[in-house]
């Protein structure tokens, strides 16, 4: 309580040197997390600021608009087979040439797969030059989530060591980073395009509690990047709800075995702690709205496998008859035997002990006491440590990048660690490959069913991703990717 009485302090005090908010044509956005630095995505995944900033001044073949839509970037236009098996990509031939960008593709696509090897990039076995406009992506097998990858912050492609736009760097990156259009000649003597090329972004990447600070006092049109570990100073900052925009998005957020010695790896273990969480309860220490609860691997509604199955145990009570509450009590009841029967037949074993690794903040310090003291209940004691120490269970907060069963899937092959089922991989592997879209939709389910056999995943919700903007600012929506591209804040959608 003194914690959260000293934020809402911090929060409400004025801040020297406070403006009077944004001038006709200027906006001010601030991403949660560190100073905003231009990385080339060559060298790693960048982070939450440098990739809005990677994204504002150097796009890919293609890009993400306000609504998470893929729309064209360096590409005016593109085409894909009617198996999937190729896609033709016309480029802006102002902005780039086919040999220049097949090599940078190239080298972009050997890092994302050597990081992320399940990540599906392995079916592209050719990237060539067509003609000078033109290259051709060709794959081994269809990959539909393949423009939502490309389109990612991953694939931006710098231009002669320059940024290809929609927007350009107005002098330097820094702590604040001043963004301005391109110069389009055509509207060079009309009043839209005039009105145009005075508009700036001014960028900053920053803490959460700071970032919300300049918000409250109107010095901000923007803040985005949030996530459920710094909610609490939007949700203490006494702002009104109008401007607190909540993402839907999908996505992996719950906790994943960590180390193979854990009481963890036995699934029954895994089954009590799952059926032994409260949700809802989780949600509403966050004080999240919309908190979305989720017990499967899987969200409903996905392109390629609409319903996933439920875990064994939610099947089990779902025809409990009582109140909510009284079924809940009945799955802890039953959890806590399933502790002590597995408890009794460990020799000479203590108490059941794991260790959770989570990040430092006051989200995962609330969401962590609410864990513990629902695991006590079944006879767990539960320990915290920090998230890059080993850990019986370590949480993942990963929004997906499209709508497809293999990138949940992906995250419990066996090449990714234990618990996992061969047979799923087996599945997974033919479905991946296959062309004909019936045996692939047969070998996903299969691949699902498998695994939600073993249960290698234990659920608490969907992502949280959060931002606060301006009831007037133009160009931000709310989507399930939790992108917010920074060019249509200042109406520049199709600048190129």
């Amino acid at each position: 309580m003194k914690r959260l009485l000293a934020i809402t302090l911090c929060l409400t005090l004025p801040l020297a040197g406070c403006g009077r908010g944004d001038r006709e044509g200027q906006v001010s956005v601030s991403v949660i997390g560190r100073e905003t630095k231009l990385r080339d995505p060559a060298g790693g995944t960048p982070r939450q600021a440098d990739a809005a900033l990677l994204g504002a001044t150097a796009q890919g073949l293609v890009r993400l608009n306000a609504g998470a839509q893929i729309e064209p970037g360096l590409a005016i236009r593109w085409a894909i087979s009617d198996d999937g098996l190729y896609y033709t990509f016309r480029l802006d031939h102002e902005l780039a040439d086919a040999d220049r960008v097949v090599a940078q593709l190239r080298r972009l696509l050997r890092r994302q797969a050597a990081a992320n090897p399940a990540a599906g990039l392995e079916a592209v076995r050719e990237i060539i030059a067509v003609t000078p406009e033109v290259i051709e992506l060709r794959l081994s097998a269809p990959r539909p989530e393949l423009l939502a990858l490309l389109a990612g912050p991953g694939f931006t492609l710098p231009i002669r060591g320059q940024g290809s736009g929609p927007l350009l760097i107005e002098g330097k990156v820094g702590r604040v980073t001043v963004l301005r259009p391109k110069p389009v000649a055509m509207l060079a003597d009309d009043d839209k395009g005039r009105a145009l090329a005075e508009r700036r972004i001014r960028l900053r990447g920053e803490r959460a509690a700071l970032a919300v600070a300049r918000f409250r006092q109107g010095e901000l049109s923007l803040v985005t990047g949030g996530g459920y570990n710094d909610f609490i100073y939007a949700r203490v900052a006494d702002l009104p709800p109008r401007v607190i925009q909540i993402d839907p998005a999908n996505g992996l957020f719950g906790f994943r075995v960590g180390r193979t010695s854990s009481p963890a790896m036995a699934p029954e273990i895994r089954q009590a702690l799952s059926m032994a969480l409260d949700r809802a309860a989780l949600g509403a220490a966050l004080g999240v709205p919309g908190w979305r609860p989720a017990q499967a691997i899987l969200p409903p509604g996905l392109t390629d496998l609409a319903e996933p199955s439920r875990p064994f145990w939610a099947q089990a009570f779902a025809n409990v008859r009582g109140s909510d509450q009284q079924a809940f009590l009945r799955r802890v009841a039953t959890a806590r035997r399933i502790v002590s029967i597995w408890q009794s037949q460990q020799p000479g074993s203590g108490p059941v002990r794991i260790e959770v690794a989570m990040p430092d903040g006051p989200g995962s310090t609330m969401i962590f006491a609410h864990v513990r003291r629902q695991w006590r209940a079944i006879g767990v004691d539960a320990v915290r440590v920090r998230a890059t120490d080993g850990a019986d269970l370590r949480l993942i907060d990963e929004v997906a990048p499209a709508d497809q069963a293999d990138w949940y899937l992906s995250w419990f092959l066996c090449a990714r660690g234990r618990p996992c089922s061969e047979e799923a991989d087996k599945a997974f592997g033919i479905a991946r490959a296959a062309t004909d879209p019936a045996l692939r939709a047969r070998m996903i389910a299969e691949a699902e069913q498998r695994l939600a056999a073993i249960a290698p995943f234990i659920p608490i919700a969907q992502p949280v991703r959060w931002s606060l903007a301006r009831p007037d600012l133009p160009g931000f929506r709310l989507n399930p990717r939790a992108v917010h591209p920074l060019p249509p804040l200042i109406g520049n959608q199709n600048g190129r």
